[in-house]
């Protein structure tokens, strides 16, 4: 045998998904209630269990209970070498430590410090280690998350203790940042990697062969990747910031926002990202970070890692700015795409950047393996929720962020539109939803007040805005018993909202903007309709105010209030834009048929057209 074979054989290594399903089968990793029956496929049958098990890392769970401790009298909080953790507990005053029932849920607020047991133990043998980090989902949330266990006096990394043998207990350290909360038993917070030596990091010769054989980090070129000229040192692969937001609409990171609400972490794709996170975007080619404040950013290069190496990223790293770098630092096999940095800035005063930076702020430390995992992320069964992303991504909590549409890159929210108190507009109808007819004086008085009243926000700023609604002027277009029909088109660049893409409608209309004034319906109406959406060969009527109309049935309607218009038509109308695809007079019998394709609006309206067409 070679000596290289040798060496190789007795090197340190991580342990990966099939042996760590082997750590729990042999008792070296304790499981609280969960079936240990393994399929034929290899995998654990209990699906729960099996989807906590990643390509190179467990996921522990928490436990039903937790301890708020008192965070102004106990800064740190950790066992000494002869201790357990419940015991180092009970040694605080009792006034400095509460303990909390998590059954129902609890919210965990920033200020505070918890601890939290897992419902999990684990026997380290001599020689062993385990690192635990934030899953990634939660480092993204900016909480730190510290692991600490029996007779274990540091954080995140457990070893040996002389004289226990025996599994021990691990419990979690947690103190929300920037977002409160909810937390449930059974949730997981971090992840755990097991190593059966100290000796498992490449050396910077290794990972410099590795890049020989597979590119592990490569710069994009248009829908190109060209491998980069890398910096190895002995911490590992040197990594940057990417700071030119080229592919995302020139946002360049995310900064937390201040936001009370908690996030409930038993919850996907649930929350808007807009709603806790501000873009910061590129301004005369600088960017400004500011100091105490948290921002997600992405790295410069889109990484590959092999299915035989696992990654981590430092903490920590000297040769950057000052700060923490990093919250969740582990990356699986198989992992392709940007790195997403969670960044607690210390620079006093903050520190403006050139998007030319190419400053170092981390270094990715690998680690071997001595088999492949029969995981690998970005394959199903890993929940990777993250294989491919592109710049600073949120966590899986929210819903996607749409960097062009945070930037105002669409000319048509790019504007500021007239808006006005929602409890003002409300005064005017006498029932909370649906459409409503309007006489003469009260028609007159509305429009006094939204003209003389009304005020302007950015499109973009008052979407979702519940307390002042988006006056819309929305007129029906008349001809013999028939209506003017249309398709939206679905193309953001010429129809500013996704959520109205390819709707049906009956009616013509839009936002009125600045330079509608001062006689502001009746131009926008105008503008919008006699001139921009539809051209009409022939005459008609001045349009009528019939009615208001407000919905709640989808998110786009309940920041929206209309006020419905008509005219009569001697001629043919024909599209005018780009943001109608089909079109056509419909009779309102024919439309009666098929209310189903039609958006809010309209699907209102259509009962009522009889009584409007004769109004």
């Amino acid at each position: 045998m070679s000596i290289l074979k040798i060496m190789k054989d007795t090197l340190g290594y991580c342990l990966v998904s099939q042996q760590i399903r082997e750590r729990v089968l042999e008792g070296n990793l304790v499981l609280d209630g969960s079936s240990l029956s393994i399929g034929h496929d290899g995998f654990f049958e209990d699906k729960s269990l099996e989807s906590r098990i990643q390509p190179s890392s467990f996921e522990p769970s928490i436990g039903d209970e937790c301890f708020v401790l008192d965070s102004e009298k106990q800064t740190v909080f950790g066992p000494e070498h002869h201790q357990t953790v419940y015991r180092t507990l009970l040694g605080l005053p009792r006034r400095q430590r509460q303990r909390i029932d998590l059954s129902e849920g609890f919210e965990f607020k920033t200020g505070f410090t918890y601890v939290v047991p897992l419902r999990e133990s684990v026997v380290i043998h001599p020689g062993e280690r385990i690192k635990a980090s934030p899953k990634s989902s939660i480092g993204r949330l900016f909480p730190i998350v510290r692991t600490i266990a029996d007779y274990n006096p540091g954080f995140d990394e457990l070893h040996h203790q002389e004289g226990v043998d025996g599994p021990i207990k691990m419990w979690l350290l947690v103190q929300p940042t920037a977002f409160n909360m909810v937390l449930y038993p059974g949730l997981s917070l971090n992840q755990l990697r097991f190593f059966n030596d100290s000796n498992v990091s490449l050396s910077q010769q290794e990972i410099t062969e590795e890049f020989r054989r597979n590119p592990l980090l490569c710069l994009r070129e248009g829908d190109h990747e060209i491998p980069v000229n890398p910096v190895i040192t002995d911490d590992g692969l040197q990594i940057n910031l990417d700071l030119s937001g080229e592919y995302t609409g020139g946002i360049v990171a995310l900064r937390a926002r201040r936001n009370p609400t908690p996030i409930d972490l038993s919850k996907t794709k649930f929350y808007g990202g807009e709603e806790f996170f501000e873009p910061v975007e590129i301004k005369g080619g600088e960017i400004r970070f500011y100091g105490g404040e948290r921002y997600l950013i992405a790295s410069k290069g889109v990484l590959h890692v092999p299915d035989h190496l696992s990654a981590e990223l430092r903490r920590h790293y000297g040769a950057g700015m000052r700060g923490t770098w990093d919250e969740a630092g582990f990356v699986d096999n198989g992992f392709i795409g940007d790195l997403v940095f969670e960044v607690g800035l210390s620079e006093t005063g903050g520190i403006t950047l050139s998007s030319k930076d190419e400053r170092k702020v981390s270094a990715l430390e690998f680690f071997r393996t001595n088999k492949r995992p029969d995981k690998v992320y970005g394959k199903s069964e890993t929940g990777s929720h993250y294989q491919g992303q592109l710049g600073p991504r949120i966590s899986k909590h929210f819903l996607d962020f749409d960097f062009d549409m945070a930037a105002r890159n669409y000319k048509k929210l790019h504007r500021d539109i007239l808006v006005h108190d929602a409890r003002v507009l409300r005064g005017f109808r006498k029932t909370e939803q649906g459409f409503e007819v309007i006489d003469p004086e009260m028609a007159e008085r509305f429009r006094r007040e939204v003209e003389t009243n009304g005020f302007f926000h950015s499109r973009y700023d008052c979407e979702g805005d519940e307390e002042v609604l988006q006056v819309i002027p929305y007129v029906l277009v008349f001809d013999t018993r028939k209506v003017f029909a249309y398709v939206r088109a679905t193309d953001i660049e010429v129809y500013g909202d996704r959520r109205l893409f390819g709707k049906h409608s009956i009616g013509l209309g839009g936002h009125v903007n600045r330079g509608d004034g001062p006689n502001y319906l009746r131009s926008c109406l105008e503008r919008q309709v006699m001139k921009e959406e539809v051209a009409i060969d022939g005459t008609f009527s001045t349009p009528k105010f019939v009615g208001t109309i407000v919905a709640s049935d989808t998110p786009v309607d309940k920041v929206h209030f209309g006020a419905v218009y008509k005219t009569h038509i001697a001629g043919t109308i024909r599209a005018n834009e780009k943001s109608i695809t089909s079109f056509g007079m419909r009779s309102f019998e024919e439309l009666s048929r098929e209310p189903g394709l039609y958006e809010t609006w309209s699907k209102i309206l259509i009962p009522e057209l009889p009584r409007i067409y004769d109004m």
